[in-house]
């Protein structure tokens, strides 16, 4: 694919006095792995929640798969083949594993919840969820309630349901977030498995973890675009050495 996945025109986002992104232009092509990556309070989230529509810009343009969505709900978007997930597990911690990834799997094929108490639609479902399960090794923890899952397992459970609608835009913020070393191992991997007819834009604080799945990398400071291009680039850029690796 050569098309443009992701564009991003003039945004600029104020909350009251603060410039929250300012004057921000991005552009990522099909297939892309892109990583985002600044000081806290660059902007990064904020540039995700207008991407997934939870926050509306204060002015310029959003456009998904050539579609201009800047003002389209989430919903909307997420039809259009855009899933997300959060710095923090956005679980059901009382439900089992499968219960979540079967809650995901029913939402994004737009079926009505009371067909998970019909017996067709409701193995079609099923199938669907342990499809998942078995292609992250799972299924064996399937019956488990979400909330007895180690936290290295609850983020893969994240990238699951993100997963379960089969989409073609995947933004991932922080994905190994509060995870031990081995952890953060099994879930770079996992990221690096997915089917790179998936785009994906990743914020991610852990340096290593971002330059080894990244094909190209952009770097926020206050709000705006400070440098942007591949790994080796951005890790001998002078200005991001200066003012985020702090060298």
């Amino acid at each position: 694919m050569n098309s443009q996945c992701l564009l991003v025109k003039r945004l600029n986002k104020k909350f009251a006095g603060l410039q929250a992104i300012r004057d921000l232009t991005l552009c990522v092509e099909a297939g892309e792995r892109r990583a985002v990556i600044g000081p806290n309070g660059a902007g990064k989230t904020t540039l995700f929640n207008l991407i997934s529509g939870t926050l509306l810009p204060s002015s310029g343009e959003i456009h998904i798969f050539g579609r201009d969505v800047t003002w389209l709900p989430p919903h909307r978007r997420a039809a259009l083949g855009l899933a997300r997930t959060f710095q923090i597990t956005n679980l059901f911690p009382n439900l089992s594993l499968l219960e979540n990834v079967l809650l995901a799997v029913q939402a994004m094929e737009g079926v009505n919840f009371s067909a998970l108490y019909r017996g067709s639609a409701c193995k079609r479902l099923e199938t669907r969820s342990y499809e998942l399960l078995d292609e992250w090794g799972m299924r064996a923890k399937a019956g488990e309630l979400v909330r007895k899952l180690s936290y290295g397992d609850q983020r893969q459970v994240d990238l699951i349901l993100a997963l379960a609608g089969k989409p073609k835009l995947l933004l991932l913020d922080e994905p190994t977030a509060g995870l031990s070393p081995a952890e953060t191992t099994v879930v770079t991997e996992a990221i690096r498995k997915l089917d790179h007819n998936i785009t994906i834009v990743l914020v991610e604080h852990d340096m290593d973890v971002a330059f080894s799945l990244a094909d190209h990398v952009s770097v926020f400071h206050l709000g705006s675009l400070l440098a942007e291009g591949s790994v080796s680039e951005i890790k001998h850029d002078p200005k991001v050495q200066e003012i985020y690796l702090g060298e």
